[in-house]
């Protein structure tokens, strides 16, 4: 076999699986393709270690075994499980409960496909459980007790922030400059198109037109994440009530929130911009974008319920 004269130029590499409960697609650029496979491959891996770990609908899960255990005693934690707890502790504090990974207490026993929800009775005894001053976390001995017997932890609302920022860390290690991955509505973007922009469509649901078209606008985009939380994502609607029941809980009253339907967030870190775009969703306009105004690094794009689009001030036009 003759030896090419020079080296064959690289390739864009794609790969699209089904976990998290999520789609989970990758495209990255490496001038060698079967080792932008391989890159791609060790992303899903780690996306269903990270699914195996950290589910709770997975009895083996650590996180399915800290709601089974921690409400009667403390449990040790992994250092990367007490990582997610510190971090959204972080923004519990921060938005003044807005964010709480607690919602689950009363979250838990919403079922969108079977368009179930708590009744009253169960709303009224649950709600109690949701509070995230009830997480009796000890950072030095990595230990999580639960001070009520009815709490129950989901991190979804920050989970999948955390597997695209691992999953940005694993491409970096395998020579890769230029990539794009998403778990669902949380993406990380690792340089560019090689000489042009990634571009992150931001779409509404509500404003479909004649040509099916479904994006409010789309943005370039490079080196960010890029997290969407909307109320289209799981939803059913309330036969009785007309009301859209969605899987955004505001931790105040145990039900879906209400004022806006789709919120997305960049910043540079994955973990933050899941986290930021679930708690300014509960927030609403005024207070979420007041939020995102005082924190350095990040921006966020807001639609409320009638359909009008949101800007915080780094993304706004500068005024003359």
């Amino acid at each position: 076999m003759l030896a090419l004269p020079f080296p064959a130029l690289g390739e864009w590499v794609h790969d699209q699986q089904s976990i998290m409960g999520t789609e989970i697609t990758a495209t990255v650029w490496h001038e060698d393709a079967a080792q932008g496979k391989a890159a791609i491959a060790a992303v899903m891996a780690e996306m269903r270690r990270i699914d195996a770990t950290y589910s709770p609908y997975i009895e083996t899960s650590e996180l399915a075994k800290l709601n089974a255990s921690a409400a009667k005693q403390p449990v040790q934690l992994s250092s990367e499980l007490s990582l997610l707890i510190d971090r959204s502790l972080h923004y519990s504090r921060l938005s003044g409960g807005a964010f709480d990974i607690t919602f689950a207490s009363i979250g838990w026993f919403y079922d969108y496909r079977g368009k179930k929800q708590p009744d009253a009775e169960q709303q009224k005894s649950l709600l109690p459980a949701i509070n995230y001053h009830l997480l009796n976390y000890d950072p030095e001995r990595r230990t999580l007790s639960y001070g009520h017997p009815n709490v129950r932890v989901d991190l979804g609302g920050i989970a999948k922030g955390y597997a695209v920022d691992r999953a940005i860390d694993i491409l970096r290690r395998h020579g890769v400059a230029h990539a794009s991955v998403s778990a669902g509505g949380d993406s990380r973007l690792l340089g560019d198109r090689r000489g042009r922009p990634w571009l992150i469509g931001i779409k509404n649901p509500r404003q479909k037109g004649p040509d099916d078209r479904d994006v409010v606008l789309t943005m370039p985009l490079n080196d960010v994440a890029v997290s969407t939380s909307g109320d289209y994502e799981r939803y059913f609607v309330d036969e009785k009530t007309g009301e859209r029941v969605h899987h955004i809980i505001n931790p105040k009253t145990g039900r879906s929130a209400q004022g806006v339907i789709s919120v997305t967030i960049l910043g540079p870190r994955g973990i933050d911009t899941d986290a930021l775009s679930t708690t300014v969703f509960v927030l609403g306009v005024q207070d979420g974008l007041a939020l995102i105004d005082e924190l350095a690094d990040f921006d966020a794009v807001m639609i409320d319920a009638q359909g009008k689009v949101h800007y915080s001030k780094g993304l706004q036009a500068p005024t003359e």
